[in-house]
């Protein structure tokens, strides 16, 4: 029978350092496998390894990066494996939010949240696939979205992001399947993190209402799925997104 059993994997996170990553990063150690903490705030990764790695040097599993940079992503990647052994597992968790209608949108606000939604999981997943594909086994978890099914106004970069990562993680799967690969993405909705909390409550409150659960959800329940997805639990699941909102996309408008 398959178990959720993941302990020695190497598991490199995107937007380790806080929110969904992070409670990611703590469901893995709590199962026994190593994350390895990607993101660019030094200052926030470096706390929240020491946290993870309370008995040993957690610096070690800890690299500052840019997702949006394409041979540091690389890079890294590389040097994670060789420094900690096989990747087996993956986790793309970095994204941004972007609220500005369309016709008052900068071409930065566009650009960067496409980049770092979009741009970030496919060089990740690029250079993790290729290292899976070499192994002809793994697993790959993006963190997409319910925007990226159904839109609302002023989230139109955010959403075309989301979409992408969606189909995005379909394609990689199809791709990587013969090699042993499995890819599947976690599509959450109002989830309880720094960025929620950046709202205003009552926008936040008025939407949690809307879900069927009368709730917000919260970063562990999304670690939760990501583990799911990760884990032999779902050997034969792949190119999948799994919603977990709480039950808002069943009146998602």
């Amino acid at each position: 029978m398959a178990t959720i059993n993941l302990e020695g994997a190497i598991v490199p996170v995107t937007g380790a350092a806080s929110g969904i990553g992070l409670a990611i990063c703590r469901r893995l150690r709590e199962l026994g496998a190593y994350p390895i903490l990607l993101d660019l705030n030094a200052g926030l990764l470096e706390a929240a390894a020491r946290d993870l790695y309370q008995d040993e040097d957690g610096s070690r599993f800890a690299y500052v990066v840019d997702v949006c940079d394409a041979r540091a992503m690389e890079q890294t990647l590389r040097l994670a494996a060789r420094e900690h052994g096989s990747i087996t597992h993956a986790v793309a968790s970095a994204g941004i939010v972007g609220r500005e209608p369309v016709i008052e949108m900068s071409d930065e606000t566009w650009r960067s949240v496409l980049d770092v939604n979009l741009n970030g999981v496919f060089y990740f997943c690029r250079e993790v696939g290729r290292q899976m594909a070499k192994q002809q086994r793994g697993s790959i978890v993006t963190i997409s979205s319910v925007a990226g099914m159904y839109v609302r106004e002023g989230r139109s970069a955010y959403s075309a992001s989301k979409a992408g990562v969606i189909l995005f993680t379909s394609a990689l799967a199809l791709e990587l399947g013969p090699k042993g690969v499995r890819v599947n993405s976690v599509a959450p909705a109002l989830i309880d993190t720094p960025i929620q909390k950046a709202n205003a409550s009552a926008t936040v409150s008025a939407v949690a209402e809307r879900t069927a659960l009368k709730r917000m959800g919260t970063p562990e329940e999304v670690a939760d799925a990501v583990v799911f997805l990760l884990s032999d639990m779902s050997s034969y699941i792949t190119g999948h997104a799994l919603v977990a909102d709480g039950g808002l996309s069943t009146r998602y408008n």
